[in-house]
């Protein structure tokens, strides 16, 4: 974000986990989300750190939103994002929408989850444990178990998140959270960048810019709105 320079747009800002650094660190930024919700929560964390004069929440479909500047230099869409859209045309309309708010010259960071087919085959249907901690504001003991099906001609894994909290005078608690992932194959990605518009510049397997391999945890890519366009 820093190479690339100001205005910066998230696509799928959540409750401003990366926003809200990038805003502390001096950054013009915008972030779209659909959820009301969370768009609130990253809301009061801007007011909380002083951070309102730097940073533009719109509430949106990241597959149509239409905002008034179209001049932004670098769009990201993290944490598989753009997994939440389960069909190709949809994740292409997300990137596609991308493309029309860059400036010509622009780039766009997009953060994938590597599919690892043995894992997913071998968990596909059984409930794991995936974390315990004790919540400090509740002082509930909290499980959180996972139940992941996958359907590999779909490129479609649906997940079940359960949290159990326990509380010291023996009340419990479950919530349930499910979701569904599309997710995509470096070739693909690449292809659906490509009809986009964009020029692919680099495919790493890690934040740390490790080269993309079939046992990377992530799929990342960055791409180009060429400056002819």
């Amino acid at each position: 974000a820093a190479e690339c320079g100001d205005p910066l747009l998230e696509l799928g800002c959540g409750t401003g986990r990366v926003l809200i650094p990038l805003a502390a660190a001096g950054h013009t930024i915008t972030g779209v989300d659909i959820s009301r919700a969370l768009m609130d929560g990253a809301a009061h964390k801007l007011v909380h750190h002083k951070l309102v004069d730097r940073a533009t929440l719109v509430q949106g479909d990241l597959r149509s939103f239409d905002l008034a500047r179209k001049d932004f230099a670098f769009a990201f869409c993290t944490s598989n994002t753009l997994m939440h859209f389960v069909t190709a045309d949809e994740q292409l309309a997300v990137l596609a929408n991308a493309w029309r708010h860059l400036r010509p010259g622009g780039y766009l960071f997009v953060d994938l989850f590597n599919p690892d087919i043995p894992r997913l085959l071998a968990i596909n249907g059984l409930m794991e444990l995936a974390d315990q901690w004790l919540d400090d504001t509740t002082g509930a003991e909290v499980q959180k178990w996972s139940v992941r099906t996958v359907d590999l001609a779909e490129q479609v894994q649906d997940t079940l998140f359960i949290y159990e909290e326990t509380f010291a005078d023996g009340r419990s608690q479950r919530t349930n959270c499910p979701f569904t992932l599309r997710f995509l194959w470096r070739s693909e990605a690449e292809l659906m960048l490509r009809l986009a518009g964009f020029v692919v510049e680099d495919v790493w397997g890690d934040f740390d810019g490790s080269p993309y391999s079939s046992e990377s945890e992530h799929l990342i890519l960055l791409a180009q709105k060429p400056l002819s366009a």
